[in-house]
């Protein structure tokens, strides 16, 4: 009796490995096949400088209003600034969407942004800080670029006269905004 059980035994433990011996043939011979999907490309440029997918980069291009009282080019507490963000995806295969934000809080407290506007036919949507925009494969294809025209001012209050005088500590500093900016691709 001993002798048929061990028999059974083993031809069942035959029967199993021949099974899963030919069930992995079988996923191994359906998993093998070719890929044709393409990559598509994916370089955005804002204000000629080519970002990656999330990126925070610095503007030092800066335009300063004269309000008389601070010399011309020169930037000082009760004066105003100015730039255009350009944001080209000349070189990009899809739809993108990108969201935008200044946070200056931490690096000049005493420089409030007024405004942050699409010019030259660019709409903004504003959520919370975030400016967004979706940017369509049409356009790119037709070479359309976003413009945005940021203002800011210099707060000319007694609670920042440190920092203020920090900044002016160097005849020569130049103001540079820290600009942060996330693409992703959209699917329209």
């Amino acid at each position: 009796m001993k002798k048929l059980f061990i028999i059974i035994g083993c031809l069942f433990l035959g029967l199993t490995i021949f099974e899963l011996a030919s069930s992995l043939a079988v996923f191994e011979s359906n998993i093998q096949s070719e890929n044709d999907l393409k990559i598509a490309k994916w370089h955005i440029y804002v204000n000629d400088y080519d970002l990656g997918v999330d990126s925070t980069f610095y503007v030092d291009n800066i335009t300063y209003t004269n309000n008389g009282k601070v010399s011309d080019g020169k930037f000082a507490p009760g004066s105003k600034g100015e730039f255009i963000l350009e944001i080209d995806p000349k070189d990009t295969d899809v739809a993108i969407e990108y969201f935008l934000n200044i946070d200056l809080t931490d690096t000049y407290p005493q420089i409030k942004i007024d405004s942050i506007e699409g010019i030259n036919g660019t709409v903004l949507t504003k959520e919370n800080d975030t400016y967004s925009k979706i940017i369509t494969l049409n356009d790119i294809q037709n070479g359309k670029t976003d413009m945005i025209k940021v203002t800011f001012s210099w707060t000319d209050s007694e609670e920042y006269n440190e920092s203020d005088s920090q900044l002016g500590l160097d005849e020569n500093s130049q103001i540079e905004i820290p600009i942060s900016i996330n693409f992703n691709q959209y699917i329209e």
